[in-house]
């Protein structure tokens, strides 16, 4: 074989031995990230057991009196329940709390946050293949679970902030808190990037958020902190961003600038309208009435030229229409903005002068 031949023949195998090289490099990629894969599925169903053995504890169906034992990916697991729980459980139960016109109770406030990500672990586990026990959906069919998830999460830890619970659990709820509060991070930047990343990078993100609740599990088992946070207040504190979600109305309002002074995206504010009311005597009096509480802030824009600005709120549908009949026929618009944590809507009496003065 001359030494023409022989360079043929080296040209020819190099050229067929890179794209074998390069195929074998993508299998043992693709190999990898199923593994990966697969090991993060593994950790949000051992992460959402636990979850939902909270869950139980709190309604008082769970062993609070025995043994549970479970099998999660690093193998086999038991959990007693700490000694202390089922009578702190008992005395959460049975201490009722207001919200709105519905009577709750402290543990039942608890579960919320809780139930919010158990269901979201439930959506997580419709990904997977109907032969690991899921509907093989990809992740774009379960985004709105996750948006609703995230929601619900904020709503109930919002709750529990103005109910000021940190003592619950024996003086534990803080830990618990600062645990759920991490998820809570953790889910509004899943969210956020949600169309952004491989599956691999999803899943890592999910199981991220339901370690979070694995540790607000965990912190059951551990000793209550000697020095309490003052009045009950919790001391993580977590911003969560509004978003526009389906069934939810972007609206835009035009303000003078000095009203909309020190509004930012995130607060919620109650709508005010003043309006002229001509009552059974023919005689016109003024009345302010709040028609919209509440609403999320979305965008607030700088001063035009004229001294207006603009503020965007996430509103439903029926609030939308009271908005825009207020801005036609109301005299006077007026924004109030809420302390940090308070969303509830408040029974509140239309002003007029004739109920001050008499």
């Amino acid at each position: 074989m001359n030494k023409i031949s022989l360079a043929l023949l080296l040209t020819l195998f190099t050229g067929l031995a890179a794209p074998l090289k390069a195929a074998d490099e993508e299998a043992a990629e693709a190999k990898a990230a199923q593994n990966r894969t697969e090991a993060m599925l593994e950790d949000i169903d051992c992460s959402a057991k636990k979850d939902k053995l909270f869950i139980d504890y709190l309604g008082g169906n769970g062993p609070l009196k025995g043994p549970y034992k479970f099998r999660c990916a690093k193998g086999k697991e038991t959990i007693t329940a700490p000694a202390w729980l089922a009578g702190e459980v008992s005395t959460m139960a049975a201490h009722e709390i207001q919200i709105g016109k519905e009577a709750w109770n402290e543990a039942r406030l608890w579960q919320e946050p809780l139930t919010a990500l158990y269901d979201f672990s439930e959506a997580i586990r419709k990904t997977r293949t109907p032969k690991d026990g899921g509907l093989g959906l990809t992740q774009k069919f379960v985004y709105p679970a996750v948006a609703s998830a995230l929601v619900r999460l904020d709503k109930a830890l919002s709750a529990l902030r103005r109910e000021r619970l940190a003592g619950s659990f024996g003086g534990r709820g803080d830990l618990v808190f600062a645990s759920l509060e991490k998820a809570l991070d953790e889910l509004d930047a899943l969210e956020r990037s949600y169309d952004v990343g491989s599956p691999v990078t999803f899943y890592e993100k999910s199981a991220a958020v339901l370690r979070n609740a694995e540790d607000a599990f965990g912190a059951l088992f551990t000793d209550a902190p000697a020095v309490q946070p003052e009045g009950g207040a919790f001391t993580a504190e977590h911003f969560t961003a509004p978003r526009l979600l389906a069934g939810a109305r972007a609206v835009p309002m035009a303000f003078p600038a000095w009203q909309l002074e020190g509004v930012k995206r995130g607060d919620r504010v109650d709508l005010m309208v003043t309006y002229e009311n001509a009552g059974a005597s023919g005689a016109k009096d003024l009345i302010t009435a709040t028609i919209i509480q509440a609403a999320p802030v979305l965008y607030v824009s700088k001063a035009d030229a004229s001294g207006q600005a603009m503020v965007r709120l996430v509103l439903s549908p029926v609030q939308a229409q009271y908005a825009a009949l207020a801005a036609v026929q109301g005299k006077d618009l007026r924004l109030a903005v809420r302390a940090d944590g308070d969303a509830e809507p408040k029974a509140l009496e239309a002003a007029s002068f004739k109920k001050i003065i008499k």
